[in-house]
């Protein structure tokens, strides 16, 4: 009588779960759940700086964190960001260094720390509130001007898909 062994188990080669992706993908998640909460409740916005006119506060690239507040309780001293009125649609962020607040809609003169002469014209604030500088974060704000080009805004929403999708298949993929 022969006795063979057992043939041995052929197991496929175990390698250690993939959970880069997923944990990176739930950080991504939290985060952006942080910032809607942010921006919704606590009224937070964002302004990318683009020129060197508030040196040395705030630097071209920093990126201003600020908070919705009454218009009517803007002080002399205040960093806030307004439109220009010169180019629809841009906004800047200077400091409040003349108030009136007897008109019905108040009325500031601005200026950058870095600038000799305060800005030439008195804006009337016409909204309710108005967005005053609470913070900022240092060179943060050049990633986010390179949103404003539609070929990087396009690429990175492809980037992000394809992260998406890659992390999904993992997911499903291991499972199995």
């Amino acid at each position: 009588m022969v006795t063979t062994a057992p043939a041995p188990a052929r197991h496929r080669a175990s390698r250690p779960p993939r959970r880069l992706p997923t944990v990176l993908l739930g950080l991504v998640a939290v985060l952006a759940v942080a910032g809607a909460v942010a921006v919704f409740v606590l009224r937070l916005g964002f302004a990318p700086v683009l020129s060197p006119s508030m040196e040395p506060a705030f630097a071209p690239g920093d990126l201003l964190v600020t908070r919705q507040v009454d218009a009517r309780s803007v002080d002399v001293g205040d960093v806030v960001v307004l439109p220009r009125p010169d180019a629809p649609g841009e906004r800047y962020a200077h400091r409040v260094v003349e108030l009136d607040r007897s008109p019905a809609e108040p009325l500031v003169r601005t200026k950058g720390d870095n600038n000799a002469a305060a800005d030439p014209q008195r804006l009337r604030i016409t909204s309710s509130t108005v967005p005053v500088v609470v913070g900022h974060v240092s060179w943060i704000g050049r990633v986010a001007l390179l949103g404003q080009y539609g070929g990087v805004r396009v690429a990175v929403i492809v980037f992000a898909g394809v992260c998406l999708l890659v992390a999904a298949k993992r997911a499903l993929w291991d499972r199995r």
